[in-house]
């Protein structure tokens, strides 16, 4: 069995799940048939926690993502291998399932949300500040809009990043309304100056989203030629 190919989306348990180990004990004896191929044998039922998310990072892609969100609050492991998705009892695609240890959560992706669209707009003010002007001043304004064609109502998370320093000396602002991810919390890591909002969009509502950081850079710490923008 050794040399068969593997079945889609199908991973070999010490690739799968190398930072732990697991015994699962099955419920009853199987015959299996010796015909040198792949069979499917129930070994024992997990119930894991479900929830949609639709996630879009505008910054970078202006397509809205839908996902799923697994959580085995249980103390047995779900190894990796194909997770088959239906929607309303209709068959939707076959996805890869990442391994889920006992108290784990990961997400998988279901592709692109066709019905919701969102549309992103900057713009950057340049001025300067304090006594004799020596502070310089980038207004950073992000204006985000979301349009929900789908005939049921969506959450959709969306993701910005503002700028991090370590100098002390460089302060960075931020609108309100957006907040950090939680360390520890969710399905995966964050990269530093994440910031996300999540809206509950109506069937066929819409929804916009204002946003954006002013930085202020003293006269001794800028570049010259080097406040440049994305």
């Amino acid at each position: 069995m050794a040399g068969l190919p593997l079945p889609a989306h199908a991973v070999r348990p010490r690739e799968s799940a190398g930072s732990f180990d697991h015994r699962f004990d099955a419920a009853a004896r199987a015959d299996v048939p010796s015909d040198g191929t792949w069979h499917t044998v129930t070994v024992g039922e997990i119930p894991v926690g479900l929830r949609t998310e639709h996630l879009c990072v505008p910054s970078v892609d202006p397509t809205v993502y839908a996902t799923l969100v697994l959580s085995n609050a249980t103390d047995q492991a779900l190894l990796a291998g194909p997770v088959e998705v239906s929607v309303d009892d209709e068959f939707l695609l076959t996805a890869a399932l990442p391994t889920l240890a006992p108290g784990g959560v990961r997400r998988v992706g279901l592709g692109p949300a066709e019905g919701i669209r969102v549309t992103r707009r900057t713009n950057l003010h340049e001025s300067t500040a304090g006594l004799r002007n020596h502070i310089t001043v980038l207004d950073h304004r992000v204006h985000v809009e979301l349009a929900n064609g789908l005939a049921r109502p969506v959450t959709v998370e969306v993701r910005e990043r503002v700028p991090v320093t370590s100098d002390p000396d460089i302060r960075i602002e931020e609108r309100a309304g957006w907040t950090a991810p939680e360390a520890g919390t969710g399905p995966e890591e964050h990269a530093p100056g994440t910031r996300v909002r999540r809206v509950d969009l109506p069937a066929g509502g819409t929804a916009v989203l204002d946003g954006g950081y002013e930085i202020r850079i003293p006269a001794g710490k800028a570049l010259v030629g080097g406040n440049r923008r994305s």
